[in-house]
């Protein structure tokens, strides 16, 4: 790592309940292609993508998501520095604390921090906000947060309120917060020349950081300190001890520190913004037809003006309506009013008091051979659609709860069950009994697909024991639904 270098750290443990039913909590919407092929995650990493500017990226994330997090980082084929596994969610004040303990105590290091579900296509822009900002970070040890310029009177968002110039920088002393407001307030906050949104993207040195954290939130930082102290590295990931992690107060940086510091102030961002916080955030950003409609998948209206139609499964018809927001998933559908984002985030949380499977996982998942999807499950089976990319190669693993059943429907499958090998074209198949230790390759220069029935009690994907993996996975997935017996050997 170089010391003239700016060290990223980005947060992806976020879970974006407003985007519902695209966003899951196994697949929260940093990691959803919301515009364009790249996840917003992945359209992050680009944002740093300049080795002449900055070290590669420190990412912290809740360890349910590590399998998405290191598969998406090698579609994009990126170099990261170190991943830190949150065991448990506890804000961004602790989220931060862990970054820059994890980093290293180098007095030189300056530290760039970005949310992951933010787009921003002005890359050059954004890059250029933060180099005239950094003669306030290296030689005044302020700490900037960027704000946003607002186009309108948003409730969603916190406010900040800029003072005094800075020398000749582009940045302003910071001189308060002010919380969500009403839309009459809103209405007359954005009146002002020196009202900004409260982006969340904060930009300091490793002294100053440190010391305004043991000075405002000593407590946050010693139980991070702890959890560092005790927990584990394996490879570039790190893990902090779950335990001690636990006890960490659970607030946002900005409470914790940037309202307290004498050091706070606010540079305005001289780029494109959009949190995505909202299918009307979408809508907005999207492309639109003369009618205004933003549509994806297949869907087909008539009569329908300034809506967002999207389908990924079913065929959708939508006539007679304006401003509404439809989008179907395989499982579930949403039906809204463009103007409603609190009323999905209320939605879901009346999904999650009743335990509902479609507020936690889609019914299929990316994966770095390639995806599959879940088309039927029942009490003593699962079926899926497994898909091999051309070179992919799923773990040689094996399961405790399980058998299998494959059948080959396209490409030719390299299967290996215990000590044979073989090769199965359409029409063939193999069973593998529980236990047995198996794998599904690829070849060809073709997709390779089969669909696998599973037999058995539990159908969770921790119920898989990786053997060999050339994708450097863990040996066991993170917990699904319930934990798995190891004691129940086949």
């Amino acid at each position: 790592m170089k010391q003239d270098r700016i060290t990223p750290i980005i947060l992806a443990g976020g879970s974006g309940t407003r985007l519902w039913p695209l966003s899951r909590q196994d697949m929260p919407k940093q990691f959803c292609s919301i515009e364009g092929d790249k996840s917003l995650f992945q359209k992050t990493l680009d944002r740093v993508d300049n080795d002449e500017l900055f070290n590669p990226a420190i990412i912290v994330y809740s360890k349910h998501h590590h399998s998405i997090v290191t598969t998406q980082i090698m579609e994009v084929n990126k170099e990261v520095q170190t991943l830190v596994l949150e065991p448990v969610g506890r804000e961004t004040a602790a989220a931060i604390a862990l970054g820059i303990q994890v980093a290293g105590n180098n007095a030189s290091d300056q530290f760039l921090v970005m949310p992951s579900d933010h787009e921003i296509e002005d890359v050059e822009g954004f890059q250029r906000t933060l180099l005239q900002a950094r003669s306030v970070v290296q030689n005044h040890g302020r700490i900037v947060t960027m704000g946003i310029e607002p186009g309108y009177p948003e409730t969603g968002f916190g406010y900040i309120r800029a003072g005094q110039a800075l020398g000749n920088s582009n940045c302003s002393q910071l001189i308060e917060f002010i919380e969500k407001p009403n839309e009459e307030t809103a209405e007359i906050l954005i009146q002002e020349k020196n009202i900004f949104w409260n982006a969340g993207i904060f930009f300091f040195d490793n002294i100053t950081i440190r010391s305004e954290f043991l000075k405002h939130s000593a407590g946050i930082f010693n139980d991070v300190s702890r959890a560092v102290a005790m927990g584990k590295w394996e490879g570039k990931s790190f893990h902090p001890d779950a335990d001690e992690f636990s006890k960490v107060n659970a607030v946002s940086l900005d409470y914790a520190v940037m309202e307290k510091t004498e050091f706070a102030s606010v540079a305005p961002l001289q780029s494109d913004w959009s949190d995505m916080g909202s299918w009307n955030t979408v809508w907005d950003m999207s492309e639109k037809n003369d009618d205004m409609n933003a549509v994806k998948g297949n869907t087909y209206m008539h009569d329908t003006n300034r809506c967002l139609v999207q389908s990924d499964g079913p065929v959708v018809g939508v006539c007679g309506l304006e401003d509404v927001v439809v989008v179907a998933n395989r499982d579930a559908v949403l039906v809204t009013s463009r103007e409603n984002p609190q009323g999905v985030k209320k939605l879901v949380e009346q999904m999650k008091n009743d335990e509902a499977s479609v507020i936690k996982s889609h019914t299929g998942e990316t994966r770095p051979w390639g995806r599959f999807d879940s088309l039927d499950k029942g009490e003593t089976h699962q079926v899926k659609r497994i898909k091999v990319t051309p070179g992919g190669q799923l773990s040689l693993q094996y399961h405790f709860h399980r058998s299998e059943h494959w059948i080959v429907v396209k490409g030719v499958a390299t299967v290996t069950v215990n000590d044979d090998v073989t090769q199965l074209i359409p029409g063939q198949q193999v069973f593998i009994p529980q236990g047995a230790v198996h794998r599904l390759e690829n070849f060809t220069d073709e997709d390779v697909e089969i669909i696998e029935v599973q037999y058995g009690t539990y159908f969770g994907e921790d119920d898989i024991v990786r053997v060999e993996d050339i994708y450097n996975r863990s040996a066991t997935e993170t917990p699904q639904e319930k934990p798995v017996d190891k004691t129940a050997v086949a």
